[in-house]
């Protein structure tokens, strides 16, 4: 991966999501805000059962699927836009999010073989509070309106790392609201993340997406999506 590739890609969930080349993965996240008791789509879901409805090894043929813990995640930094309306974008790469989640657990991914070789990235279930999925999605959707026309961020430790723009996608058709976007580094390379965002009830799934074999053509694979957004709704049974 060039240096020019690893501007937005600099964000430690990014580069979680680049280690997957080098095998990045491993124990049991730990760390959770909360261990709420398991239940209907009204309550939140404990680490424990967000840990059951995550994805494993055997749920995608052709995917490499492993855990992340949330440091290596986010590697102890969390990225924070310079502009106050692109903060939710920004924190969405790190776990300092507002409003924070009850409890996350965190996967990686990465396809071998098919039609999306070469893409990679990281899963985040979260469970939240009473509004506060609601709140995190309202929130993205205005800071990717607001703020197309790319932003600067810091990485947690003070190192720059700009964003040229912030697009927005065509969301799935899946859980209660969806959305869909990707952001362009602002280095010479232009290189691409894509993320997709699903609310489930109290839940979210955030997908990261990179292609390592063409950081322009980043995409976080439907199948992924699918498949994790299917497993964590099939939590309330």
């Amino acid at each position: 991966m060039t240096s020019e590739a690893r501007g937005v890609l600099t964000a430690a969930a990014v580069l979680a999501a680049l280690g997957l080349v080098t095998g990045c993965g491993g124990a049991d996240q730990g760390g959770e805000k909360a261990d709420q008791d398991e239940g209907s789509a009204t309550k939140p879901l404990s680490a424990s059962a967000l840990e059951r409805a995550a994805l494993a090894k055997t749920d995608l043929k052709g995917y490499g699927i492993d855990k992340l813990t949330e440091r290596e995640f986010n590697g102890g930094k969390d990225a924070k836009a310079l502009r106050p309306e692109c903060r939710p974008l920004a924190a969405l790469m790190g776990t300092g999010v507002d409003p924070a989640p009850r409890a996350s657990v965190y996967r990686s991914y990465g396809a071998a073989s098919g039609r999306d070789a070469g893409v990679s990235g990281v899963v985040r279930l979260s469970s939240y509070g009473p509004g506060d999925a609601e709140r995190t999605v309202g929130d993205l959707r205005k800071a990717v309106s607001a703020c197309g026309g790319g932003f600067a961020v810091t990485d947690g430790s003070g190192k720059r790392a700009d964003v040229a723009k912030v697009t927005s996608l065509a969301a799935p058709a899946a859980g209660d609201e969806a959305l869909a976007y990707t952001m362009v580094d602002g280095g010479k390379g232009k290189a691409v993340i894509a993320f997709t965002v699903v609310r489930s009830g109290p839940r979210l799934t955030v997908a990261f997406g990179v292609n390592l074999t063409n950081p322009t053509r980043s995409a976080v694979p439907e199948a992924v999506v699918d498949r994790q957004v299917r497993k964590m709704e099939a939590a309330d049974g």
